[in-house]
């Protein structure tokens, strides 16, 4: 059996629990478990997430515990109130567009008005709001303080490897007249995006370098369109000639000769089918020009 490395984010996530928990019992809080439990929430691949999950959190647990006092006072434990109380609760989530809050505070809900300790409600739901914010502080703390995560760490190294994919099937394409799928190629950009939307809410909170977002984000765009314009290019006859000025720039892409077999014709369809190439081979050049970038602005911040 293979011995795995421990991730730093799993360092993190055991401190938090720790550091949670102990300022509970020092506090004397009645629910140190959801302490912790909200501090392992907090830990998420980046800060702006850390925020993101801890004001959802609390949004559903304020939520949940209002709506659960004001139905203590008109029938506790009333089976019929209870599911009444559950329809509302998940009315005003979708109605405040807090869909992500809406599991947490039915939970919430049924914990506090099913606690059976006669006239401790309110004294309950106050501890759970209060277990919970201090989880959350101190979870998202740690994660910003310790190491935060990189994410424009990973979005570089994604860059790197969906570059040399495109490398891949662009010489299938074009070199080898193969017909292939993008889906694989559609789905990283996907990801990618969704890491660049992350890494510009962390941009807010000072942990990035304006320059190399604004490097990323233009990195993404010229894989957009390469993406578009090998959707093309795939769906066209592969025995069209690739002229003279496209054929120079793939063997400088590729660092070698390429024999490529095509049919001389300057018609229409081979000015097209040139014109796609040339887009590619030109984004791609302009994406290993920015790749040295921000290699160089790793190398000078490390």
């Amino acid at each position: 059996m293979k011995i795995q490395k421990i991730g730093m984010r799993t360092i993190k996530t055991t401190f938090a629990v720790f550091i949670s928990i102990l300022i509970a019992q020092i506090l004397g809080l009645r629910s140190p478990f959801f302490t912790g439990i909200a501090a392992i929430i907090a830990m998420q691949t980046s800060v702006s997430e850390s925020l993101n999950v801890g004001k959802d959190r609390m949004q559903g647990t304020i939520l949940g515990a209002i709506v659960s006092l004001l139905f203590s006072l008109v029938a506790p434990e009333n089976p019929l109130f209870i599911g009444i109380g559950i329809l509302i609760i998940i009315y005003i989530c979708n109605i405040l567009e807090l869909k992500e809050s809406t599991q947490l505070s039915t939970i919430v809900f049924l914990s506090i008005i099913l606690n059976y300790e006669e006239g401790g409600r309110i004294a309950y739901a106050l501890y759970r709001i209060l277990d919970t914010l201090i989880g959350l502080i101190i979870g998202t703390l740690i994660n910003y303080f310790i190491l935060p995560p990189d994410i424009e760490n990973t979005l570089t190294a994604n860059i790197e490897k969906l570059y040399l994919y495109s490398k891949d099937i662009i010489e299938a394409v074009l070199c080898e007249n193969q017909k292939i799928s993008l889906s694989r190629f559609n789905d990283e950009l996907i990801e990618m995006n969704e890491d660049y939307n992350i890494l510009q809410r962390d941009r807010k909170l000072n942990l990035h370098d304006d320059c190399n977002i604004s490097d990323i984000q233009q990195v993404l765009k010229l894989f957009k369109s390469i993406y578009y314009h090998m959707g093309i290019l795939n769906s066209m006859d592969k025995s069209l000639n690739i002229d003279e000025a496209n054929r120079v720039a793939l063997e400088h892409l590729f660092h070698r000769e390429l024999f490529i077999e095509g049919m001389d014709d300057d018609g229409e369809l081979s000015l097209v089918y040139n014109y796609h190439i040339g887009r590619v081979l030109h984004n791609m050049n302009s994406i290993g020009d920015s790749m040295d970038i921000l290699e160089d602005d790793k190398e000078s911040n490390s």
